[in-house]
């Protein structure tokens, strides 16, 4: 009998640690921004998509000096739905369309300052003049980047509900043969998409959706419309210190000593 107690006692001493263990609680919403670019190119550009390479260099100094550190959007994922821990001050630096001029001046800068980012590409775009090529792409994962798809063709979805699989699976299913990974993460092209859209991008295997808003703050009820921040070509160092959640010192630059020659 005094066996017996000393197991029960035991048992009912371990079950909680067992319990709390095996649970974690889910955060209602995390505060992570993500920033959207889609060129970043040699010179000034009066184009609002395309960011030069020097403000390009002082955006990402200034995110390494006020202590942001770099995420996926997987991350952001696993912390929604499984209460995967971050780090402080998490960012995503997103990349659409999958422009040549991403690895040319984007990812030399930030393999500088050992940051990462996602880029989402149009599949049928892949491998063919200005846009990136597998062996860029591959490079580029194993230094840590993410891979999404932003349609077949860049088409409005919302506009062409009849090429809804071909855009978003066959897509999905290209690059993950192409690259030989699991993509994961879809960008909605134009930001647009409607309830029918966003059901089958959860339907044909995808973890999140991203569009582009104001926000900075994500939860469950906004994975398959995670909001983005847009990065201007126009932008001053203070317009994209306004894009970030959290108050940050200013502090000088000298962007042209991590460009590449």
């Amino acid at each position: 009998m005094k066996r017996f107690s000393i197991v029960f006692q035991t048992v009912i001493l371990i079950l909680p640690l067992l319990f709390s263990s095996s649970t974690k609680e889910l955060p209602d919403q995390i505060t992570v921004p993500i920033l959207l670019y889609h060129h970043v190119v040699a010179e000034k550009h009066p184009g609002r998509y395309y960011v030069s390479r020097e403000d390009f260099a002082a955006q990402m100094m200034s995110l390494k000096n006020w202590g942001y550190k770099t995420i996926t959007i997987k991350q952001l994922v696993s912390t929604l739905t499984k209460g995967s821990p971050l780090p402080d001050r998490p960012v995503v630096i997103t990349f659409d369309d999958g422009n040549l001029d991403v690895y040319e001046h984007a990812y030399p800068i930030m393999e500088q300052l050992s940051l990462i980012g996602s880029v989402y590409i149009v599949a049928n775009r892949l491998n063919t003049v200005g846009f990136l090529q597998k062996e860029q792409l591959e490079e580029m994962i194993a230094s840590g980047w993410e891979v999404g798809s932003h349609s077949m063709t860049h088409s409005d979805l919302v506009r062409n509900h009849a090429q809804v699989r071909r855009e978003i699976l066959q897509s999905r299913l290209d690059l993950n043969d192409m690259l030989g990974i699991e993509v994961k993460i879809f960008a909605y092209p134009f930001g647009l998409t409607d309830a029918y859209i966003s059901d089958k991008v959860q339907d044909y295997g995808y973890q999140a959706g991203l569009g582009v808003g104001t926000g900075s703050s994500h939860s469950l009820g906004t994975l398959y419309y995670l909001s983005r921040r847009e990065v201007r070509g126009e932008f001053k160092l203070d317009d994209f210190a306004s894009l970030l959640p959290w108050s940050n010192p200013r502090t000088s630059t000298n962007p042209k000593k991590i460009i590449p020659k």
